[in-house]
């Protein structure tokens, strides 16, 4: 049976990887190929990893994205107040837009049972897991930026 435990990859790796499914499908599916290769060769199987430790992990590291995510919404809103100054009403709206568009699409272009594998440890379904991410931290940065920029008065 193939190693259901992901391969490692950094960040650089996965921003490129994202780049690849989306602008470079062949040269994507040759990268997966190799991965699978990988995974399916190992013989050091060990013991899964404990589903509470999967569980915990996960909590902490959504938490870190959306305190992140947040504070460097904040920190441009309030940045763009000082030198900028305040924004127009509309600027405020389209940023708001903006950044439900971001949350729509990541919750609409997640794929789930279509490209889901038994372990869920393919680089598509990984790539589909990052890009997810990506937009949900792009939307709630960019509703933050909207809060924290100062709105001229009327």
């Amino acid at each position: 049976m193939a190693d259901t435990r992901p391969t490692k990859v950094t960040i650089f790796r996965a921003i490129y990887l994202c780049f690849l499914l989306l602008f470079a499908p062949r040269k994507f599916k040759t990268e997966e190929n190799e991965d699978n290769k990988i995974r399916n060769d190992r013989t050091d199987q060990q013991q899964k990893e404990c589903s509470a430790s999967i569980v915990r992990r996960a909590f902490w590291t959504s938490l870190a994205l959306v305190i992140i995510s947040s504070l460097l919404g904040g920190v441009i809103g309030c940045v763009l107040s000082k030198t900028i100054g305040c924004a127009e009403s509309i600027v405020i709206s389209g940023l708001q837009v903006g950044g439900a568009m971001a949350l729509l699409w990541g919750t609409l272009f997640i794929r789930g049972w279509e490209i889901e594998t038994w372990a869920g440890v393919t680089l598509t379904e990984r790539v589909n897991q990052w890009l997810y991410r990506f937009l949900y931290c792009v939307g709630t940065t960019i509703i933050v930026l909207s809060l924290a920029w100062s709105q001229c008065s009327q």
